[in-house]
């Protein structure tokens, strides 16, 4: 047992000196675990190895007598298994380890089915890195090993050395130290040491990489504030909208207050009064860059008509369409100020049924009649 962990100790530091690749962030702090657990069918493994096993007992005398050597002999190695990474550190797999040969007139016919732990040192030390070129990976394994001669209980240790080929495939070279008590080689001995070496391939198949779980949670973290922000924004928006309500409801408030008081005014100051009001400009405003009315104006437009214009039997008026002269082209200015009035005249002949010979349709263009930009906006009426 003692030759077995001295060669096992041989083996773990034989690929020690290697370079290694570790993965950091980019403040440079090395990225480990915890990570995500796979599926059942992720990050499963195929892989097989052709190489040489050297066979050996502590007591080299027999082994002369035996086969006429001086402390073993050589034999072909065959390695066939099937494994799982249970997480970027550790993994399993189960194998067959055996060559029918016919070793110096004996059949030997060895055969060895095990089970192996991996552990990942570069993923361990340095972090999970999908790309990684090398890793090392130690192991411990047991299992049953059989000859022609005995078979019995067998473990040791060992040494698998990757190397990334592509997402899926890699290049492995296998070292192993295999113990067993029992003679396995048909010469009376009471123990079996044997090291084995093989080169071979490995395939992963089903998902090949890990997700870190701090990624995740970071991710749960980003999805709750833009869900948190997504409330606020309706929040927001729901205000406004509320805001613009209550704007609009004191804005009929006023116009009914505004229609009570003109008829308080006819009912006192009879036809002079009217009369006052009709010789006054009426005017209603439009938004930047518009030619239709928003609701507000709409209502008070319906106000003029139904108080004032439309009681103004034989009256003429002049219907004038006006654009802010500081926003625009010119021509377009004409252009709007022309839509808004021809706007303004389907209303009050449409809408409102008016006689359309009331009225005189013209543009003014773009103009400052107003000190506020904002009010040169508009149609004005006017009695002719």
């Amino acid at each position: 047992m003692k030759k077995i962990l001295v060669v096992a100790a041989a083996l773990l530091v034989s690929f020690a000196s290697f370079a290694y690749e570790d993965n950091r962030d980019a403040q440079g702090n090395i990225q480990k675990g915890p990570y995500e657990t796979n599926e059942f069918f992720d990050n499963f493994f195929v892989g097989a190895g052709l190489g040489v096993n050297f066979a050996m007992d502590n007591l080299s005398g027999i082994i002369k007598k035996s086969v006429n050597v001086e402390t073993g002999f050589a034999f072909p190695a065959l390695d066939l298994y099937i494994g799982k990474w249970l997480e970027p550190c550790y993994g399993v797999r189960f194998g067959w380890q055996g060559l029918a040969d016919n070793i110096y007139n004996n059949d030997f016919n060895f055969n060895y089915f095990h089970f192996d732990f991996l552990w990942n040192i570069n993923n361990f030390f340095w972090g999970y890195k999908e790309d990684r070129f090398y890793s090392f990976i130690p192991y411990l394994h047991g299992g049953y090993a059989k000859t022609k001669f005995s078979g019995g209980m067998a473990a040791g240790a060992g040494l698998l050395n990757s190397f990334r080929l592509t997402e899926p495939l890699a290049l492995t070279l296998d070292l192993r130290a295999t113990g067993a008590n029992t003679d396995l080689i048909g010469v009376n001995t009471a123990n079996y040491v044997q090291t084995t070496a093989t080169l071979g391939i490995v395939w992963t198949f089903g998902k090949k990489n890990w997700t870190r779980k701090s990624t995740s949670a970071a991710a749960a973290a980003a999805a709750v504030a833009a869900a948190e922000a997504a409330a606020a924004a309706a929040d927001a928006a729901k205000q406004k909208a509320e805001a613009n309500e209550k704007a609009l409801a004191d804005q009929n408030k006023a116009l009914a207050a505004e229609n009570e008081d003109l008829k308080s005014r006819l009912g006192k100051g009879g036809d002079a009064a009217f009369e006052e009001l009709l010789s006054k400009p009426m005017v209603v405003y439009f938004e930047i860059g518009q030619a239709t009315l928003s609701n507000k104006e709409k209502a008070h437009l319906d106000y003029v008509v139904k108080n004032i214009v439309s009681k103004g039997e034989g009256v003429t008026f002049t219907v004038s369409g006006n654009a802010d002269s500081k926003t625009g082209t010119k021509a377009r200015n004409a252009q709007l100020a022309q839509q808004r009035a021809d706007y303004l005249f389907k209303l009050l002949t449409g809408e409102y049924g008016l006689n359309a010979d009331q009225f005189e349709v013209k543009s003014n263009g773009g103009n400052d009649i107003f000190s506020k930009a904002e009010l040169n906006r508009a149609v004005i009426i006017e009695k002719k």
